[in-house]
């Protein structure tokens, strides 16, 4: 017994001999190369040590490495995709002897992380293995960064995030729980770009079913948004759930960061659940306001087609008709008061481009209804939209005001893949009562009638203004069966009631019950001329011409009265209304030049285009019109 007492000690002192001596000449050098290389292999980049490490033996050792890096993707501008200055980490002996790596304290100092993604959609992260499992990761209880820095890089959408990565820590709930803090600022597209990320322990990240909660604030420019929620997966982020708020100066200015076809809009403010499911993005249930009009709906991105679909579906309970201004490039806060003394804008066709390319982006179906509209001096009381866009073509579906009485419907094909852009247009206007617009005006009762109107034409250009200045059709108005008080034609100028012939013998502006007035207008390189013009009331056939010119803006109209009554007082010379159509001018023509074509040429000539007229308007309107039977009348001269 003794003797085998006697080998146990002088193994136990031949061991522990051996471990000092260890302990003495060990190198931690030995290691670096094994590392490198053991880790080279598992990810298939390149994993170099420059330096030496460092480090402590103990139950809990400490390894120090600096100068770390793990190549990029070949093909990617910067060499190493992840670089680390420094590199410190302390292992837990006690809980490997259990099976588990366990890291008690990792800390990560000067790190730079660049991310690319190339013009045909390779990202430079992508190790080519694709796995349906979560990334294996050993328990942090303690986890600093400091000083480090993430770039990314997007060629196929001209993204640009360079961010620095101020503090971020964990530390396990065993160990007083902190929750990770990233915080980054950078450039994005050109703008200042601000982010805090906050996110639960590291060690729920341990957890891959569970879900990990998460905040984000970001700002870029002048748009903040701030998500608060869930990801269901971490790693894997397919499926996720945040409340979102969002509010900025113009919806437009976030276009080229979502690669998304926005409109321009007047200043937001919305909130809503922001929802992944894999392909498809969502925003849920949202409110807000834009300018001074509510809105609220829902929205969806899927981007898991060729082309990634919007849509949309979206209602204001009250919408200022002014708010509407921006998706035509007019901003109401660019409008000059009245009483400011200032001259207003010269143009009244706004010149904001065609955005070709983020509508050559996307696809889109986008349904919008404003229930009620406030337009001052208008009796709009409600607007649909009905959008669908496809391939780059934009239709309109159509766009709907609606009167108190009657509707104005545009249906539209602009086709941006042509340059410049091609429009086809059809504006239908549909039973306008003039009493609601004089109503409206403070003339109750004074004005009565039923307008009806198309115009058909095609224009080319990227602007409003010069597409106008381009089109080509036709166009046409109709009202019968109307009437005009005296009190109205009060307002008047007298000498322009005179050489209408609307006065009578007293020198009083009589009453004007009116049986017919048309318009049929030809449309050629942006010049709206009359091809006839004829107003029949009871005691008076009135005639003009006249055009106006879209890319100038501006208007030329000559119209002449004659009284079927003789006893109607009549100057016998014409009316000139003309000018810039913000600042008309009305004068007497002292030449005397009839209108061509007008009531010299005899009622035959005037009412000679309304038979094609009438059914371009409505085909219904030939079978029973006021103006119809006019032609009937043709041939009865005039007095």
């Amino acid at each position: 017994m003794r003797i085998a007492l006697k080998w146990i000690a002088g193994l136990v002192a031949l061991i522990a001999l051996l471990v000092t001596v260890f302990l003495l000449v060990f190198d931690w050098n030995m290691l670096r190369n094994v590392i490198a290389e053991r880790l080279s292999e598992e990810i298939g980049r390149e994993v170099a040590v420059d330096r030496n490490l460092e480090g402590s033996l103990g139950l809990q050792p400490r390894i120090k490495a600096r100068d770390v890096r793990i190549a990029n993707a070949g093909w990617a501008a910067e060499p190493n995709m992840v670089e680390i200055e420094s590199l410190q980490m302390q292992l837990d002996l006690r809980s490997l002897a259990r099976g588990r790596l366990v890291f008690s304290e990792l800390q990560i100092r000067g790190a730079a992380v660049h991310m690319e993604i190339d013009a045909d959609g390779r990202s430079s992260w992508d190790l080519g293995r694709e796995t349906d499992e979560p990334p294996w990761i050993p328990l942090i209880e303690s986890l600093v960064v400091e000083e480090s820095r993430l770039t990314f890089h997007d060629r196929r959408h001209d993204v640009e995030l360079d961010a620095t990565i101020a503090s971020a820590e964990g530390t396990s709930p065993e160990w007083g729980a902190r929750p990770v803090t990233i915080e980054g600022i950078g450039r994005l597209q050109h703008e200042a770009f601000e982010l805090v990320i906050r996110g639960a322990s590291l060690l729920d990240l341990r957890a891959p079913d569970e879900p990990y909660p998460v905040e984000v604030e970001v700002r870029i420019g002048a748009t903040e948004a701030t998500l608060n929620g869930s990801v269901e997966r971490p790693f894997r982020p397919d499926d996720m759930k945040m409340a979102l708020h969002i509010e900025g100066p113009n919806a437009f200015l976030l276009a080229p960061v979502l690669q998304l076809p926005l409109p321009s809009t007047r200043p937001y403010e919305l909130s809503g659940d922001l929802v992944r499911e894999t392909d498809v993005w969502r925003f849920d249930d949202f409110s807000g306001v834009v300018g001074d009009s509510d809105i609220a709906g829902s929205l969806s991105l899927d981007v898991g087609r060729d082309r990634p679909l919007i849509t949309a579906e979206l209602v204001s309970e009250r919408l200022e008709f002014v708010d509407l201004g921006p998706l035509i490039g007019v901003y109401p806060e660019d409008r000059v008061p009245a009483e400011s003394g200032e001259e207003p804008p010269g143009r009244l066709l706004p010149d904001a481009p065609l955005q070709r390319e983020q509508i050559q982006r996307a696809d889109a179906r986008v349904t919008f209804r404003g229930e009620v509209v406030v337009a001052p001096q208008l009796p709009l009381r409600e607007l649909e939209l009905d959008l669908d866009l496809e391939d780059g073509v934009l239709k309109l579906t159509p766009l709907r005001f609606r009167f108190v009485g009657g509707t104005l419907d545009l249906f539209a094909s602009i086709y941006s893949t042509v340059e410049p852009a091609h429009s086809d247009l059809d504006l239908r206007l549909s039973a306008l009562e003039l009493q609601d617009i004089f109503d409206d005006l403070g003339l109750e009762g004074a004005v009565e009638g039923v307008l009806q109107g198309r115009a058909i034409f095609e224009t080319r250009g990227d602007t409003i203004r010069s597409a106008m200045g381009a089109a080509e059709g036709e166009a046409a108005v109709v009202m019968e069966r109307g009437r005009v008080d005296d009190s109205a034609l009060a307002l008047l100028d007298a000498g322009f009631l005179e050489a209408l012939a609307v006065r009578g013998e007293n020198g009083e502006p009589q009453p004007m019950v009116i049986r017919c007035f048309v318009a049929g207008l030809e449309i050629e390189d942006g010049i709206m001329a009359t091809s006839t013009m004829i107003l029949d009331t009871e005691r008076t056939l009135i005639a003009g011409e006249g055009e106006v010119d879209l890319r100038e803006e501006t208007l030329t109209l000559r119209i002449e009265g004659q009284p079927k009554d003789p006893g109607i007082a009549h100057s016998r010379v014409p009316v000139e209304i003309a000018g810039h159509v913000t600042s008309l001018s009305l004068e007497i023509d002292p030449s005397g030049v009839v209108v061509r074509g007008g009531l010299a040429l005899g009622l035959g000539v005037l009412v000679g285009p309304l038979a094609a007229i009438l059914p371009f308007i409505d085909p219904g309107m030939a079978e029973d019109s006021d103006c119809l039977r006019l032609i009937e009348e043709a041939e009865v001269p005039l007095h």
